[in-house]
């Protein structure tokens, strides 16, 4: 029994070292990553928190209503 519970517990330290080990996006890598300028990045994520939005549904809404995203040109 306790023989389990020592090989459960370094497993969950190790999975949980692993996923401590990725970094967040910087502010460019996420713009790229919408196809945005930073500057456009940073507008949007404005006014995603002044509708009490997160950033990732405000791009929803705004896709859906049609708007495109152009390389960092909304249309």
């Amino acid at each position: 029994m306790r023989k389990l519970v020592s090989t459960v517990l370094v497993l969950s330290v190790v999975a949980l070292a692993g996923c401590a080990s990725e970094k967040p996006l910087s502010e460019a890598e996420q713009a790229a990553q919408y196809g945005m300028t930073v500057q456009r990045y940073r507008e949007e994520k404005a006014a995603a928190a002044r509708m009490n939005m997160k950033f990732e549904d405000h791009m929803k809404t705004m896709v859906g209503d049609g708007m495109q995203m152009d390389h960092g040109n909304m249309q």
